[in-house]
């Protein structure tokens, strides 16, 4: 057994602290778990054509079953930022599900990437603090390591929006604390070799690693600080773009 998933059952996960703090006990199966940021399922999904059924409301989350057709779905929407993520995620070692995908947007730091794009990465960087205490020891070495998604269920996602056809771009993404404090580095982060910034998803990779579960990441660009459009204060016209993208995102994870 994992030090750490030792470490936690011997002081906070005794009970079924999952269905404690999410509502989702380790007991149900589900298809896929889908884990967003703030993505509630009508941003997500067409919810007037599957059945979402809010399970749990909460401090620190908000769960929602989807039922489609023969298929069982759980969207899990938490606070923004890695730590959330890990509590999260260390908690679902023992649910009778294989698959997780994380939801997210993600900033281009290069003005060949366009608001709007998708981008299902292969590795992101861990460019924040949260990941190296997944580490059973704490080492400054571990910071930028480069954390990888699971292979098979990444091409499963990049051929469903194949079939759609629509586009994906498999781009380098690092995981950073800040929003505001990440401008001062970003050409650090460029010469990394990076192509686009978010908070998340090297942690939610190393999560799912370490629980031996897979995991993908579908992120939507919802800004570029390389051509000058920012987040806060977009264009209707861009932030129509970004919508758009991640309405396409439900008719994918319902074939996954």
């Amino acid at each position: 057994m994992n030090k750490l998933i030792k470490a936690l059952e011997n002081n906070s996960l005794k009970n079924d602290t999952l269905k404690d703090l999410y509502g989702v006990s380790t007991r149900e199966h589900f298809d896929c778990i889908f884990v967003a940021p703030s993505w509630t399922p009508e941003k997500v999904f067409d919810t007037d054509k599957i059945k979402v059924e809010q399970i749990f409301s909460g401090r620190f989350a908000n769960t929602f079953r989807i039922h489609n057709g023969n298929k069982k779905y759980l969207l899990v929407t938490l606070f923004i930022g890695a730590p959330n993520i890990i509590d999260f995620c260390l908690m679902c070692y023992k649910t009778k599900c294989d698959n997780f995908v994380f939801l997210g947007s993600v900033g281009a730091l290069v003005p060949d990437i366009k608001i709007g794009d998708i981008i299902v990465p292969d590795y992101a960087i861990s460019g924040n603090g949260a990941t190296l205490y997944l580490h059973e020891k704490l080492s400054p070495k571990n910071m930028f390591e480069h954390i990888h998604s699971t292979p098979k269920l990444n091409k499963r996602i990049v051929s469903i929006y194949k079939k759609q056809k629509i586009k994906t771009l498999n781009a380098p993404v690092i995981s950073v604390d800040s929003v505001l404090a990440e401008y001062l580095h970003l050409d650090e982060f460029r010469a990394m070799g990076v192509k686009a910034i978010e908070m998340e998803t090297a942690t939610f990779f190393a999560c799912m690693k370490l629980i031996n579960k897979n995991a993908a990441a579908i992120l939507v660009v919802s800004d570029n600080s390389a051509t000058g459009e920012h987040l806060i204060g977009r264009s209707e016209k861009n932030k129509e773009k970004y919508h758009n993208s991640r309405k396409q995102v439900g008719t994918i994870l319902l074939n996954i």
